[in-house]
């Protein structure tokens, strides 16, 4: 049972949530399909972050190694970077599904008074106009902010290769939620990415600075 409750409650602080453990046993004779929904739904969110995480471990692992002076060899590790950054996308969205399916969980036992959602913040007064850091970190991956296009509450920040163009726009009235696309000197998009509102601001700076580093011409310095 104290393996149950560390996992619930772990989960549930995740997202800012609080489960009432002592009544546990007491609810899940009440609610049993709701309270195993949420131990199911807590484990699947665990097990999804683990992978993010070694994903990025992985990720962290190869940029250390590669060198595109190494022939072949470098070749291979960018190919193996790519690769990791394919999967971890791919991870990302289903870890936003385990996320959402964990809160539908949650919500679904406050009505009996097992779990509580987050308190109500302050509202923005605009003191602090990059209260995540979001702007800061994608300024050290080396993007920079552009003007405002069509939507004006949006920033979109952009570093330009000369195989690679990386653009992250981001939404301040969603939490700081990011859109991150990778395209090539054709502006054709090659693949992309959608950061939920709370990913941390090094995640999302992470995932640009991979984008650019597997630009093959990433290190070369044109003539003047």
């Amino acid at each position: 049972m104290d393996t149950t409750r560390k996992l619930l409650a772990s989960a549930a602080d995740d997202v800012g949530w609080q489960v009432d453990l002592d009544q546990l046993p007491v609810t899940c004779a009440q609610v049993p399909a709701l309270v195993l929904a949420l131990v199911d739904a807590s484990a699947a969110h665990h097990g999804a972050a683990a992978g993010l995480r070694i994903l990025d471990e992985a990720a962290a692992s190869l940029r250390t190694v590669i060198d595109p002076d190494t022939g072949p060899d470098g070749d291979l590790q960018v190919r193996l970077l790519a690769d990791v950054l394919t999967l971890t996308d791919t991870r990302r969205r289903h870890a936003e599904v385990t996320r959402r399916r964990l809160l539908t969980a949650l919500q679904a036992l406050q009505p009996d008074g097992a779990t509580w959602p987050p308190e109500p913040t302050a509202p923005d007064l605009g003191h602090d106009r990059d209260p995540t850091g979001l702007a800061a970190a994608l300024a050290g991956a080396g993007l920079h902010p552009q003007p405002a296009g069509g939507h004006p509450t949006r920033v979109t920040y952009l570093a330009c290769r000369p195989q690679r163009t990386v653009t992250v726009t981001v939404d301040p009235d969603d939490g700081d939620s990011a859109e991150l696309h990778v395209g090539d000197h054709t502006t054709a998009v090659l693949w992309h990415v959608t950061f939920s509102p709370g990913t941390p601001a090094a995640v999302i700076a992470a995932a640009a600075r991979d984008a650019l580093s597997t630009d093959p011409a990433a290190s070369y310095e044109h003539p003047s």
